[in-house]
């Protein structure tokens, strides 16, 4: 869904210029990475984003939009504004400040509607820029349904970035209740503007006579016939129910409410977790009488963190809290398929169910255990001796963001000694070559040994274009390198690239094993206009197919180019642009996108999908997947 006319013009811009002396960038940049990951996270933040001047290096500028000004006014109060921003004054000089509106209102989707893809639509959406929505709405007669909807609620926010609203659905009194306390004492009465807010609801109801309440009922009854049928399709939902005793028709009520759910457009979904050895939710919780024993509660809480998890993938685009990040959590700790065993220990069961969500386990301090581990470095190098990429810095600037999004520590490059020093490069746990060229490390056995040590590697578009025997601006000439250590890592070598144009890219989704579900954003094919790299060996032959030398390392190709889309490929009809492999007896994990020559990948300007296949190559790379 597209950001509507009056919702961009409603939109409040925010264009600040900054002159930062060289003495004083990282440590601003450094101010400006945590404003960044907090700014992120308020309300009506659509973007913000810090770029860097090519010609004057000690320019930059940060381009904000805010739903509102009174999204912005809020900002100016929060607590990281008024804590870093200070800071970062002190060490800079404001050069200009702009606070802008739309001057014209037409959008990319009006522009080229008969060409953009679904998937364009949602990446462009700016709820993939704030915090996620849930509603749980419950009725209830005796506080069961009312317990089960606060653990609900708890376990969706075990996942960061998500605001949960709880409400309970107006109605007449039951004979099961006392007139004199008010149905709306512990959580407000629902309103059909709380359906319209959510991108997702748990739906839950005592069990009467095998099916939902009549209060339930008759909510979606009137939100209906309101004018609510119909215009909250794409939502997603989810069901629960307190029941009188053990089979006692609850898994019933949960498909009920189901049914009426994708009535509405609802998607709703099951759930194949365990959280005992023998109880699972997979079409909703349904408990007997209230949420008392642990087991009952865990069921909640999984069931709430599910929700988010969808909600949050789906609705706001977040990779890392695809489901199956939880399923491969369960499959490592109790073994496939997941299930705790029956001699699993009542506490470790709790701990499993309370702690946050895998993914802030990778990225933040959550334990005096994790917060004493040593943070994660990666080195972006950045070297180029003969062709210089504009793109660099903007190609640069976005890892490095991604980076410490991950939680880990980096650093941006051009020193050779870091790569040909054995002990420098074993202080870093990746390495990522960004659009190099010439002769740019003499020594290759530190990055052997990172190698076999099991570190990551990532290469970016013209990385595997360095050691090469001839130069040329244009790219056409077909050149050898003079260096193996590129085809020995990821299987080949950059030989020439016919000019710049476009063409259509598959993504093959079957052959991506476990990084299928952060590409899955991805459209199947897609139209991209970028430079199309020759290779010297073709790693989609089983003669090239990226054998190392220990044997190991078979190369998993994810993106193809198609051939006959553009003119100047010279790799046959499998033509690979972005592929992957584990190498060594430590499975280092290797990857390589041939794609990303423009700086608009990476500035947010331009289509995503260079900034997806990338950032599934940091996770890979980083064994965070």
């Amino acid at each position: 869904m597209s950001t509507s006319k009056s919702q961009a013009s409603s939109s409040v811009r925010v264009i600040v210029t900054k002159d930062v002396p060289a003495e004083n960038q990282q440590e601003w940049l450094k101010l400006a990475h945590q404003l960044s990951m907090e700014t992120w996270k308020e309300d009506g933040c659509i973007s913000y984003n810090f770029v860097r001047n090519h010609q004057k290096k000690n320019r930059f500028v940060i381009v904000e939009e805010w739903e509102s000004q009174s999204h912005l006014e809020a900002h100016f109060q929060t607590p990281h504004f008024q804590k870093l921003v200070p800071l970062m004054d002190s060490m800079s000089h404001t050069a200009d400040l702009d606070v802008c509106s739309d001057a014209l209102t037409i959008s990319r989707e009006e522009c080229s509607l008969a060409t953009t893809s679904a998937s364009s639509f949602a990446l462009g959406d700016n709820r993939r820029k704030r915090n996620g929505r849930i509603l749980v709405l419950f009725d209830t007669a005796t506080g069961s349904t009312q317990d089960m909807a606060t653990l609900i609620a708890e376990g969706a926010q075990l996942l960061d970035r998500i605001d949960v609203r709880i409400r309970v659905v107006p109605g007449e009194y039951t004979s099961w209740e006392d007139p004199s306390i008010p149905r709306d004492k512990v959580y407000p009465f629902a309103s059909f503007s709380d359906l319209y807010w959510a991108d997702g609801v748990a739906v839950g109801s005592p069990t009467n006579l095998g099916c939902m309440s009549y209060r339930m009922k008759k909510f979606w009854d009137d939100f209906s016939q309101s004018g609510g049928w119909g215009r909250v399709d794409g939502k997603i939902g989810t069901a629960f129910t307190s029941q009188g005793g053990h089979g006692g028709g609850g898994e019933l009520v949960n498909m009920a409410i189901k049914t009426v759910l994708m009535n509405c457009g609802y998607a709703v979904f099951g759930i194949t977790d365990y959280v005992g050895f023998k109880d699972t939710m997979h079409y909703g919780a349904a408990v007997a009488k209230k949420p008392r024993d642990e087991v009952d509660k865990m069921k909640c809480r999984r069931q709430g963190l599910r929700l988010a998890e969808f909600v949050a993938y789906y609705i706001n685009g977040r990779d890392e809290a695809h489901p199956m990040h939880t399923k491969t959590f369960d499959f490592d700790h109790w073994g496939f398929p997941g299930i705790p065993p029956r001699s699993a220990d009542m506490d470790a069961l709790k701990e499993r169910n309370s702690m946050p969500h895998v993914s802030l386990l990778k990225t933040q301090n959550n334990t005096a255990a994790i917060a004493a581990r040593r943070k994660k470095q990666a080195l972006i190098f950045t070297k180029m001796i003969d062709y210089v990429h504009d793109s660099t810095p903007a190609m640069a600037a976005w890892v490095l963001t991604k980076v410490h999004e991950m939680g880990w520590d980096g650093i941006v490059s051009e020193d050779s000694d870091l790569i040909n020093s054995k002990s420098k490069i074993a202080e870093f746990d990746m390495i990522i070559f960004l659009n190099n060229s010439g002769d740019i490390f003499q020594e290759t056995d530190g990055l052997l040994s990172h190698i076999q040590a099991g570190k990551g590697v990532l290469g970016v578009h013209a990385a595997i274009a360095s050691f090469l025997n001839d130069k040329d601006e244009s790219g056409a000439t077909i050149m050898e390198p003079t260096s193996d250590i590129f085809e020995r890592i990821f299987g080949s070598h950059f030989q020439n690239h016919p000019p710049v144009q476009t063409g259509t890219v598959i993504i093959d989704h079957l052959n991506a094993g476990k990084l299928a579900p952060l590409l899955s954003t991805l459209p199947a094919k897609f139209t991209h206009h970028d430079e199309f790299f020759n290779f010297t060996l073709n790693v989609a032959h089983d003669q090239h197919n990226g054998k190392g030398d220990d044997g190991k390392g078979e190369i998993k190709v994810i993106a193809w180019a198609d051939a006959s889309s553009y003119e100047g490929s010279l790799m046959g009809e499998k033509h690979p642009i972005v592929w992957y492999r584990e190498m060594g007896e430590n499975m280092a994990p290797v990857f390589y996108c041939a794609l990303g020559h423009f700086s608009h990948f990476y500035n947010g300007m331009g289509p995503s999908h260079v900034a997806t296949l990338l950032e599934t190559g940091l996770r890979f790379c980083s064994r965070s997947c």
